[in-house]
């Protein structure tokens, strides 16, 4: 089987979990934890990151230390994992959904500001699939409205907008860690800001609230947040790799547009002035064919792919929250897109396997 993701998990991360555990490194307080924060700090020039348990805890923590909660209302794209809106839900906030892009599949900057209310608190793009939204209009539109940002960037780790990392934008960015991801802890996320009344509030949260050095004083309801030193110590190598892994990603990106686009293939495309970290190559199937009969197709001949997510208006916990609005980009999308194999070190005979497999298809 050709998998969707093989994570690269070489000697050097191996004997960093294990020097970990032969020093006795095992809690989210030690050596290993701060090693790993510091690293991504250096790599994305953002000035502070708390790691936590996972891009969902990171999303939670940065809603609660922006103070958003009941009766508040933040807009994000109605394309998207569950987990973006469930996080608002989590602070008692209403999550408000926008259509998105139909080329980037990026939040539509054109329809946000009619759904700013004076319950809008902040705005939260996500850069979907590693595509970065339209930043400047985003920036704009919440320097306008007096609103917060957070970038739901966990699948973005190393995109750039206007040659910044987009993790690296007011006010928090999130990342997420998991297996599929560009680097993965096992599970695993952080929060990265450049506000260090952000940072010392997430830190605070992740820790049950912990007032301060002083031992069992806790001043504000907190929770278990943080990120283990063997997950911390599997990462810290990889940080190493992550541009020479994006680099072999968009090579399979442009290789896979060249083979498929001629068969009516849509690739999901690029915001301008922006470079993806090509997390996973999505893409929406010729209209001629039926996407699950498609994915039915390759899985039978050993390739693994993805549908795109399901839109959170399709979602049961918030159908109820859109009044009746069609999102027909979103719609589309989530209908006809699949995410084929997208791992770094794919080889040239599985890649050829794959369109070849898929010319197949196409020709019959």
């Amino acid at each position: 089987m050709i998998n969707l993701y093989d994570p690269e998990i070489n000697n050097t991360d191996i004997n960093s979990v294990v020097k970990a555990l032969n020093n006795k490194e095992l809690s989210g307080n030690t050596d290993s934890v701060r090693n790993f924060e510091n690293a991504i700090s250096k790599f994305l020039g953002v000035k502070y990151v708390s790691s936590c348990s996972s891009g969902t805890a990171a999303l939670h923590l940065a809603l609660l230390s922006l103070d958003i909660g009941v009766g508040d209302e933040v807009i994000m794209p109605s394309l998207s994992y569950i987990a973006t809106a469930n996080s608002v839900s989590y602070v008692g906030a209403k999550p408000v959904f926008v259509d998105v892009d139909s080329k980037t599949w990026q939040i539509d900057t054109n329809k946000i500001e009619e759904k700013i209310t004076k319950k809008t608190k902040a705005l939260m793009p996500v850069h979907l699939y590693g595509v970065v939204p339209d930043l400047e209009k985003i920036n704009h539109l919440a320097l306008k409205y007096n609103l917060k940002i957070i970038h739901d960037s966990a699948e973005a780790m190393g995109s750039k907008y206007k040659n910044k990392f987009s993790t690296n934008y007011k006010d928090i960015s999130i990342l997420s860690f998991f297996p599929n991801k560009i680097i993965t802890t096992g599970e695993g996320g952080a929060l990265c800001t450049n506000n260090k009344e952000i940072y010392t509030q997430a830190q605070k949260l992740k820790g049950q609230g912990l007032q301060g050095k002083k031992e069992y004083v806790h001043s504000v309801i907190g929770y278990n947040y943080r990120l283990n030193s063997m997950s911390a110590a599997l990462g810290v190598p990889q940080i190493k790799r992550i541009k020479n892994n994006i680099a072999k990603k968009r090579d399979l990106y442009k290789k896979y547009k060249q083979h498929l686009e001629p068969l009516n293939f849509e690739f999901q495309g690029l915001t301008e002035n922006s470079d993806s970290s090509y997390w996973l190559i999505a893409l929406k199937v010729p209209n001629k064919i039926s996407r699950n009969k498609f994915k039915r197709y390759l899985f039978e001949n050993k390739i693994e792919t993805r549908n795109v997510f399901v839109p959170l208006h399709h979602q049961a916990p918030y159908r109820n929250l859109h009044d009746g609005e069609n999102f027909k980009n979103s719609n589309n999308i989530s209908k006809k897109g699949i995410c084929l194999p997208s791992s770094p070190n794919l080889t040239d005979d599985e890649f050829l396997y794959i369109v070849n497999t898929i010319k197949r298809y196409i020709k019959n």
